[in-house]
């Protein structure tokens, strides 16, 4: 085998190797290359070219690395021409760069050069931003860091922020988070400064601060959520339930406020507004009606009630005679005769109850046979807050009621007396007039009636669907 070593004339002279390599079958394989062509020093992070000059009668490889690793990168490392991208450096540093050719499978054949990588020292810019430049005491803002480096992002070490810059005083430091969040209880202006630093040590500060207005400010309240009616037939628009919201808001005058009405079932006419109509969905069921009014802050409240909807059609009347109430604190009224015309719903904003009523006379056979089925729907009941199971005799000695019901052991809610009838002719329209004993009536949350049945009662299986259904 024989060599033709490269003779060295100087560093800026043409350096020639050429290797000839005797094969197997006889060939030649010959590399002559140049030195490595590009500049003697690069800036941190500035991509640079570097290219050698290799040729040789097989085509050649080329690999470009440099020492350290760490000094930096190569991309198109597999040509003859390849980029180097110098990573960053606190101070100027040597490194070496080598390309390795092999042809034939043969090699390699190293290149070198030593470059400096330089430090070049420029400033950081300091960039911020602010979710919210406005806000209620006690709130909180989220500050960004969009600070920028010449010499990379990644240059950047170290922040520090002050929540209550004033120039005179000078730039004092109250947070090194990089995008930190800061709570402000007292209402007031503050200027948020932002400083930034290199690695070299070199700062920023932003050329304006950010101005964060605290506005003293509270809660929106509210104060009632009310509505027109608590029971609905299902898919009936005209039995749609009429929402009205009443709130305060202390401060500030200015404040905006964000209306919003939402239910699982049914819909509305615009959830947005503060009096809006909601229409009852095509099936039966019992829900709640929310709403949430929120300021311009963000703080809110929130306030619900409850609505009901029936199968069950309002009868030829819109409402119990007399506005029928039932006084909490009535077992039974014997002492003497009660005209419960004068009594009135509990349509407050509790709800009211729904009320069973039966109108019956011991001198009616259907009423004394029908008595026990009656009162079985009390027993299934009673226990309901709800409910009320009113018993109302028609115009008998108050003696021969309290006899009647003292020798069945009878027990119901309420007993009262209609001592001329009055009650009993005004309540009969819901039964089509019908002057016969015994009539039934089953009245919703609002006082209107939605079943009733004249005769004997002889089952209970549909009355308790009804009455479940409007609980």
């Amino acid at each position: 085998m024989k060599r033709t070593i490269a003779m060295t004339y100087g560093p800026a002279v043409l350096m020639i190797l050429v290797f000839a390599l005797v094969s197997c079958g006889g060939g030649d394989v010959a590399v002559v290359y140049d030195e490595i062509s590009g500049a003697v020093s690069v800036s941190e992070n500035s991509p640079t070219d570097f290219s050698i000059k290799a040729t040789g009668p097989k085509s050649i490889g080329y690999a470009w690395v440099v020492e350290p690793a760490s000094a930096g990168v190569f991309t198109n490392g597999n040509r003859s021409q390849a980029t180097f991208t110098p990573a960053e450096v606190t101070s100027d540093t040597v490194a070496t760069i080598k390309v390795m050719m092999t042809a034939n499978s043969m090699g390699p054949w190293v290149a070198s050069k030593e470059i400096a990588i330089l430090d070049t020292d420029q400033q950081p810019n300091a960039a911020a931003s602010a979710d919210r430049t406005k806000i209620g005491h006690g709130e909180s803002v989220k500050f960004t860091d969009e600070s920028t480096d010449p010499e990379g992002d990644n240059d950047i070490v170290k922040w520090g922020w002050d929540f209550s810059y004033e120039e005179p005083d000078g730039f004092c430091c109250d947070c090194e988070d990089r995008n930190p969040v800061q709570t402000f209880d007292t209402p007031g202006i503050y200027t948020v400064m932002l400083c930034v630093t290199d690695r070299s040590g070199i700062s920023d500060m932003l050329q304006e601060p950010i101005v964060i207005e605290v506005i003293e400010n509270y809660a929106p309240v509210i104060t009632s959520v009310t509505r027109n009616r608590t029971t609905s037939r299902m898919g009936n628009a005209n039995e749609a339930v009429a929402l009205a919201l009443d709130f305060s808001d202390p401060s500030p005058a200015d404040d905006v406020h964000t209306i919003s009405w939402s239910c699982g079932h049914g819909s509305f006419d615009d959830p947005s507004i503060q009096n809006p109509v909601w229409f009852p969905p095509d099936y039966e069921v019992d829900c709640d009606i929310s709403v949430t009014v929120t300021d311009m802050f963000g703080l809110s409240d929130n306030a619900s009630c409850h609505q009901w909807v029936t199968s069950l059609p309002v009868l030829i009347n819109n409402s119990a005679p007399g506005n029928l109430i039932i006084p909490n604190d009535f077992d039974t009224v014997f002492s003497g005769t009660i005209n419960p015309a004068n009594w009135v719903f509990p349509n407050d904003a509790a709800d009211g109850n729904v009320v069973f009523m039966s109108f019956w006379a011991t001198w009616s056979s259907g009423c004394v046979q029908g008595m026990p089925t009656v009162l079985s729907v009390n027993d299934m009941f009673s226990v309901n807050p709800d409910y009320r199971h009113v018993m109302i005799n028609e115009s008998e000695p108050v003696e021969d009621v309290f006899s009647f019901i003292y020798h069945n052991s009878y027990d119901a809610m309420y007993w009262a007396l209609d001592e001329d009838t009055s009650y009993f002719n005004t309540a009969n329209g819901w039964n089509g007039d019908s002057n016969f004993l015994p009539q039934h009536l089953l009245f919703d949350r609002d006082g209107r009636c939605r079943w009733s049945q004249t005769g004997k009662l002889t089952s209970t299986t549909e009355l308790e669907g009804y009455i479940g259904g409007l609980l």
